[in-house]
């Protein structure tokens, strides 16, 4: 299942690339974290949504810190996920044989995270979070809140490559990077990887385009 969705992708000269928009997985986690009232706190973890979701009782009556070590794990393979697709992208050209098999695998690793395709079947390990997740797994697709960035903010994207390529003295063909903008807000925003970036929607767009196409050192 292709994660593109919403996203928008902008290129300039032959290979420097930056792919910016939501992720539905990442944000229907979040929207079951807030809905149930799990508190995580760790820094890889946005802050609370900034449209709450209708509170949840499905959880009621569980050791809510348990479930929440549960999400936790839950996020990180989430993002573990996400990376592991931008590490290794759908092929080139028509949906032949090769897109096919790309297809399969990368199902597949989504289904052993625990996604709503197969009814959260890779949360068998967390009971309660599987429940949650089951209850409430639609609703919280459905209620997935697009991205506030827009192409016009994209415009002029050119000139910071060109800054991060003079900084870094390299080629700016050569730089590729990835921010995934969740609902939520306070300005938040960690680079996850060299070139991948989880910012909040009011995020300052400048600073977080600059983070995701800086290479490694």
């Amino acid at each position: 299942m292709a994660r593109d969705t919403q996203a928008m992708r902008i290129a300039s000269g032959p290979s420097w690339s930056l792919e910016l928009g939501d992720d539905p997985f990442l944000s229907a986690a979040l929207w079951i974290r807030d809905a149930t009232g799990i508190v995580v706190e760790a820094d890889d973890v946005p802050p609370p949504l900034n449209v709450p979701p209708p509170s949840s009782h499905v959880l009621d009556g569980e050791d809510l810190d348990g479930v929440g070590g549960d999400w936790l794990d839950w996020w990180r393979a989430l993002l573990a996920a996400r990376l592991a697709q931008r590490h290794n992208p759908p092929p080139g050209g028509d949906f032949g044989e090769e897109w096919k098999q790309w297809a399969v695998t990368n199902q597949a690793r989504w289904a052993a995270v625990g996604s709503i395709g197969d009814e959260f079947a890779g949360l068998a390990h967390a009971p309660a979070l599987q429940r949650a997740c089951r209850e409430l797994g639609r609703a919280a697709h459905g209620a997935r809140t697009t991205s506030k960035i827009q192409h016009d903010r994209a415009m002029g994207y050119g000139l910071l490559v060109d800054e991060v390529a003079a900084t870094h003295h390299v080629d700016r063909n050569t730089l590729c990077g990835t921010v995934i903008v969740t609902p939520t807000g306070g300005g938040w925003w960690r680079l996850i990887e060299p070139g991948f970036v989880l910012a909040s929607n009011d995020a300052p767009h400048q600073e977080i385009v600059r983070a995701a196409l800086t290479p490694a050192p």
